[in-house]
C-alpha cells in the first residue's frame, strides 16, 4: 500500500512562494529580523522550482510548483477516513476491455460499521485516459468528496479503475464482480457508480448496459442516449448538467421527460445555471442531499 506524504516545510514553502513571488518578479528577502529562515526557504524552493534560471517565478512555474504541491498532498484525507490498497483485476477484466488498467484503487474506511458495506464505483472523465498508471487518480477531486471529513458519517468502499479510452460495460461488471469474491463486507445490493463527463457517460452506459448490477447512479456532465429507456424505469438516477453546457443539459432533461412517460418516479435532473461543462462537476459534488439520496437506494430484486 503506498500513500503519497507532504512534509511541513514543503507546504510553508509551497504557500511562501505563492503569495511573496508574483508572475516574472524575483523573491527577495525581507529586512524584517524575523524573516532570514524564511527568505532562505523562499530562495531554496526558487532555485528548485526556477526551471530556466532567470531566478524569476513565471506563471507557468508557479502552477507547476502548485500542482506538484497538490498531488504530494492527495491522500490526506485518505489517511484521516480511509485505508488505501491497490487491486489488481484478474485476466477476465484485461480480456474484456484491453483499456482497462490491470490495477485500480480500493479505498476501504477505516471505521466502519458491522455487517457488509456500500460499494462506490468512481469513473474517470477523458482526462484520466491521458494519465499512465491509476496512482495518478489518488487523492483527485472525486475521490477528495467523497472521503472529506462531512461524509466520514457514510461508510463505503471506493473503487477507482482507470482506463485509457472509454468506460466498457463488461470490463467495469467483471471488476465489481472480482470485488464481490475478494471482499465478503461489500453489500452486494448496494453498488453505486458515480462518474463526470467521459465518466458520466460511462456511468449511463453501463446502467443501460447492466441495469440490475446497480442501486443507483449520479451521472455528471453527459449526452444520455435515449435508446432503450424503458430498461431504467426502476434504477434510481440523479443525472447533473451546465446550463451552458446546452447539449448535455437538453440531453438530461430529454430523458427525464421520458423515463417519467415510461413510469419512473425515481429519476431526477439538476441543471446549473451559468455553469459550464468544465464547472459542472464541483457544482454536483456540493449539491445538497446527494450522498444522503444515494445511500438511500438499495437494488430492487
Amino acid at each position: 500500500m503506498r500513500i503519497a506524504t507532504l512534509t511541513l516545510p514543503v507546504v510553508v514553502a509551497v504557500a511562501l512562494v505563492a503569495l511573496t513571488v508574483q508572475q516574472g518578479v524575483a523573491a527577495e528577502p525581507s529586512d524584517k529580523a524575523s524573516e532570514p529562515d524564511r527568505a532562505a526557504m523562499r530562495a531554496k524552493m526558487l532555485k528548485r522550482i526556477d526551471t530556466n534560471g532567470d531566478g524569476k517565478m513565471s506563471k507557468e512555474e508557479l502552477a507547476k510548483a502548485r500542482a506538484e504541491s497538490a498531488k504530494r498532498q492527495g491522500g490526506s484525507a485518505e489517511r484521516e477516513n480511509h485505508r488505501l490498497e491497490v487491486v489488481t483485476f484478474p485476466r477476465q477484466v484485461r480480456d474484456a476491455d484491453s483499456n482497462m488498467n490491470q490495477e485500480a484503487l480500493l479505498y476501504h474506511p477505516i471505521k466502519k460499521p458491522e455487517g457488509r458495506i456500500p460499494l462506490i464505483v468512481l469513473l474517470h472523465g477523458a482526462g484520466g485516459t491521458k494519465k499512465k498508471d491509476v496512482s495518478a487518480l489518488k487523492g483527485n477531486r472525486d475521490v477528495g468528496w467523497v472521503m472529506t471529513p462531512a461524509n466520514s458519517k457514510y461508510a463505503a468502499k471506493i473503487l477507482v479503475p482507470h482506463s485509457r479510452s472509454h468506460w466498457n460495460p463488461d470490463a467495469l461488471n467483471k471488476a465489481v464482480e472480482h470485488l464481490l469474491s475478494t471482499n465478503d463486507d461489500i453489500d452486494k445490493d448496494r453498488i453505486y457508480c458515480i462518474g463526470y463527463s467521459m465518466g458520466g457517460l460511462g456511468t449511463w452506459n453501463w446502467a443501460r448496459h447492466s441495469p440490475e448490477r446497480l442501486a443507483a447512479i449520479v451521472p455528471v456532465a453527459f449526452i444520455a442516449d435515449q435508446r432503450d429507456l424503458q430498461k431504467l424505469v426502476d434504477l434510481p438516477i440523479w443525472a447533473m448538467a451546465g446550463a451552458a453546457d446546452r447539449r448535455r443539459a437538453g440531453s438530461i432533461l430529454a430523458m427525464e421527460k421520458a423515463l417519467k412517460e415510461w413510469g419512473s418516479r425515481v429519476v431526477r435532473t439538476t441543471v446549473f445555471e451559468g455553469a459550464n461543462h468544465a464547472q459542472s462537476a464541483n457544482k454536483a459534488w456540493a449539491q445538497e442531499g446527494l450522498l444522503d439520496w444515494l445511500f438511500a437506494h438499495s437494488r430492487r430484486k
